[in-house]
């Protein structure tokens, strides 16, 4: 019997020692991640940063695949690997050029580094650095030889790795530039005098082009052939523009040598007239209620076999870069380039005839423009080129199918005829504007002739050239198991016979890896776990693998909510070894998540993640905070770094410091993005309490944004919850119809296409407008409410919560109104840290029944009534 006392003491200190500790403020700037995988050439070598290892700074480790050997460096620059696979370069943080053997512990340390470059020229490897006193060494990594330059100010390498262009200074204010032929080691002065900036070489060095300024800024362009000018010669293009473009620099040579890249700039404004009265006019006539307040920038193309710097890119239009993105579908020697010109702002579209977007197609080897887009089409944004230009391919949205447009012939054929697919997005299939979202492409092959579709679910190989059918290559296994299957690597990367596949499972969240081999499909690995994510997320970006160029050898990123990503290394996409383990959610009391399957009030099957703390107990009872915005089940298995909440509540710090926290998908009606919130969260309360560790008395809500309208329409309509949190979020959708966002965009178009999903104007439905505007329901409110709203918000407009709070304080309202000066939509640094502090003290007081917080009263408000008032 005397034993048992000294058992349980025994007993009660092992499970002391084994409590963890909740998060706090500490936690947020210590935490540390394992990010951005590197892997050698030959797959040997893997490099990959750890970030806030020591905090504040970072850790950048190499390591190799396979046995031990392993370096940690004080992370500055990324690591980059040599071709060849024998060496890593950095530069570290005190500018030190750091070339580590790989393998091995030889090291050459070169100190006081300005710039460095590492490239190939042929098999030949090649290391070029700069010191900060003007010095310069160029190192053969094959051969061992060393080059060296001295008073060098700056350099720039041609793309074949042949040649170097040096400028280094003379005088006080002379300066040369001296043309190297690594292979022949010759140098030749081609240019003395003025500073040259802006140096540009072509790929095969034989050219280089630099610019002079005078004290006026006035630039003077140089050009250089080394079989033509023999030095650099003043060039003086003649310059066609439009009206209030000006010339403004280089960007880079063609591929072929034939043209250079330049960028205009707009002149600035002339000073404006006089204004007495400080007016400013705006009529219904104006094309954008805002005008740019930076000078535009354009580009143009330097002709070099003429001379002429013509302007190919008009003010409106967008950037070559940014007309149609997909995967694969960059080509840097492409000169055909699709751009978008748009005279309005695009959020009008529906009603503004300015706002319709048309599609040109320009030829830069002369700068001629076709305008592809017919008269009054709305599907210009889903317009994308094929990367060697002999395609456009554009989804019609009235029809529903894919239509390529053959750039040769201008032929447009139907592509997707006869396929039952949905090619529109998922994750905004409830917004207005759903039928015009069409997904990315999967991309073409390399010769053109096969295009590669992707719907919800599978992948469609269609042929160009019509010669046969279309088929489904993953055979609607995605549709019918609810997965989605994207390729892993554009097409035109594929090696080999099989062709690897990231695949999402949206019922059950598990991700992984098929292939199609011989034309079959099969399955890899499906696991609980995030590899690549799903495709649409608003919560996750994709982390695709990487492969290393000359072997079958990968890096993948793996976590789970419970788990940090970690860097894993994998031959098969079956095994995954991991080769990073940090994991500072060991140290506390982290959590967990749990799938729940829920029916919203108004009959809809509905999914939400259920989180709980680590230590939790189910013989307890929990109070529980509902956080929403539109769908985000698919973070069942993401981990979420802790930090300051930032509008949206933190969810690891909520559950660490003993909530539970529930995020329920949000399906919305057209009209009814309120009451559809209203009935999720409802319903998914009515499943939670049905739970025995739930507290249903002590149930909150939480939400920013339109997440915060969402809190705020539902404490008008139900009393069922003890508190809410409400940032930034709508109150009056009639008056917020009308306001203009930051940029000068009217919100008109937010609530008659996009995420406010009304779907009509103001004057349409005004009944839609007043049904989801919950300051008029502010007297039916019984829910104690933090709001918080900042002055400088430039998406949603600060007078939406304040009309919210004078509303609820004039009835009598328990509110508490927080603004922070200098914040906007979301709040970061200190302002973040304080809200999350008082968030957790305004929770913890309501839903856990601590002490009451300093800055908030238990008293209530008294109301009078005046008598003898005409009603």
């Amino acid at each position: 019997m005397r034993q048992y006392p000294a058992i349980f003491l025994l007993l009660l200190t092992i499970s002391t020692y084994a409590q963890k500790r909740p998060l706090n403020d500490s936690d947020f700037n210590t935490w540390s991640l394992a990010l951005n995988p590197v892997i050698s050439n030959n797959g040997r070598y893997a490099s990959y940063y750890i970030y806030n290892q020591p905090p504040g700074q970072a850790t950048q480790v190499i390591q190799a695949i396979g046995h031990s050997w392993k370096k940690e460096l004080k992370a500055f620059q990324p690591i980059t690997f040599t071709a060849d696979s024998k060496y890593a370069v950095t530069k570290l943080a005190n500018d030190t050029l750091l070339l580590i053997t790989l393998g091995t512990s030889l090291e050459l340390i070169n100190p006081g580094v300005k710039k460095y470059t590492l490239f190939q020229q042929a098999d030949t490897g090649w290391l070029a650095f700069q010191r900060q006193g003007g010095n310069m060494e160029l190192h053969n990594l094959k051969t061992g030889a060393v080059h060296r330059y001295n008073d060098v100010s700056d350099y720039v390498i041609s793309g074949n790795g042949r040649f170097l262009f040096i400028k280094s200074q003379k005088d006080s204010i002379t300066y040369s530039i001296q043309a190297a032929d690594l292979s022949r080691h010759t140098t030749k002065e081609i240019y003395r005098g003025k500073e040259p900036v802006n140096i540009i070489a072509d790929d095969k060095g034989t050219q280089c082009a630099f610019l002079t300024r005078d004290k006026e800024t006035i630039a003077t362009s140089w050009y250089y052939h080394r079989d033509q000018t023999g030095k650099a010669i003043v060039a003086a293009p003649r310059m066609q523009l439009q009206e209030g473009m000006t010339f403004s620099n280089f960007d880079k040579f063609s591929s072929d040598g034939n043209f250079i890249y330049c960028i205009l700039s707009g002149n600035h404004p002339a000073p404006p007239a006089p204004n007495p009265a400080r007016l400013r006019l705006r009529t219904f006539m104006d094309t954008k209620l805002n005008e740019e307040e930076e000078p535009l920038r354009c580009q143009a193309i330097w002709y070099l076999h003429n001379n002429t710097i013509l302007q190919v890119q008009d003010k409106e239009e967008s950037p070559f870069y940014l007309a149609g993105f997909y995967a694969g579908s960059y080509n840097p020697h492409s000169t055909l380039k699709l751009l978008d010109k748009t005279l309005a702002h695009k959020g009008e579209w529906n009603w503004n005839e300015n706002a319709l977007s048309s599609r040109s197609l320009v030829d830069l080897t002369n700068g001629s423009r076709k305008q592809v887009t017919l008269p009054g089409d709305r599907n210009s944004a889903s317009y994308v080129l094929s990367p060697q230009g002999k395609w456009i391919i554009y989804y019609d949205a009235g029809q529903q199918h894919y239509f390529s447009y053959h750039v040769a012939t201008a032929e447009r054929k139907n592509i997707t005829a006869g396929i039952s697919a949905t090619w529109t997005t998922y994750d905004n299939d409830d917004i207005p504007f759903a039928p015009y979202l069409n997904l990315p492409l999967g991309g073409f092959s390399d010769d053109e002739t096969t295009l590669y579709l992707y719907d919800q679910h599978d992948i469609f190989r269609i042929d160009l050239t019509g010669k046969s059918a279309p088929v489904n290559m993953t055979n609607g296994y995605g549709k019918t198991h609810n997965i989605v299957f994207r390729f892993a690597f554009p097409p035109n990367e594929h090696t080999g016979k099989t062709i690897l596949l990231t695949a999402f499972n949206r019922t059950t969240k598990e991700d992984g890896f098929f292939e199609i081999a011989k034309g079959k499909l099969r399955q890899l690995s499906m696991q609980p776990f995030i590899f690549t994510g799903p495709e649409e997320s608003k919560y996750h970006l994709r982390t695709p693998p990487v492969k290393a160029k000359d072997a079958d050898v990968y890096l993948v990123q793996k976590m789970d909510a419970a788990s940090a990503p970690n860097i894993y290394v994998t031959k098969d996409f079956i095994h995954f070894d991991a080769i990073s383990d940090v994991h500072p959610e060991r140290q506390v009391n982290w959590l967990t998540t749990e799938l729940v399957d829920f029916t919203t009030r108004d009959g809809k099957a509905a999914q939400g993640i259920l989180y709980k703390p680590e230590d939790f107990d189910p013989k307890k009872k929990y109070p529980v905070i509902f956080y929403y915005y539109e769908k985000i089940s698919e973070c069942l298995h993401l981990y979420i770094r802790p930090e300051p909440s930032m509008g949206p509540m933190n969810i690891p710090c909520f559950v660490s410091n003993g909530f539970l926290v529930f995020t329920p998908d949000v399906h919305f009606d057209i009209g009814y993005p309120g009451r559809s919130a209203l009935q999720t969260v409802l319903g998914a309360a009515d499943k939670l309490v049905q739970l025995p560790y739930v507290d249903s008395t002590r149930m909150g809500l939480q939400g920013h944004s339109f997440g915060g309208f969402q809190t705020n329409y539902i404490i008008t309509h139900t009393d069922r919850f003890a508190a809410a949190c409400s940032a930034a979020g709508f109150t009056n959708f009639v008056s917020a119809y009308g306001s203009i966002i930051g940029s000068g965009y009217s919100r008109q178009g937010q609530y008659e296409l996009y995420r406010d999903r009304i779907g009509a104007s103001l004057w349409e439905r005004p009944d839609l407008y007043l049904e989801n505007s919950p300051v008029f329901n502010i007297d039916k409110i019984k829910t104690p409410l933090l709001l918080m709203h900042n002055m400088e918000d430039n998406d949603v407009p600060v007078g939406q919560g304040i009309e919210f709070f004078t509303g609820m304080r004039r009835m009598g309202k328990v509110v508490y109104f927080l603004q922070y000066e200098g914040q906007g939509h979301s709040i970061f640094d200190k302002p973040a840290l304080d809200y999350n502090t008082r968030m957790l003290e305004f929770f913890n007081y309501y839903l856990k029944g601590a002490a009451l917080p300093g800055w908030m009263t238990d008293k209530r408000a008294k109301i009078l009534h005046a008598k003898g008032l005409k009603n």
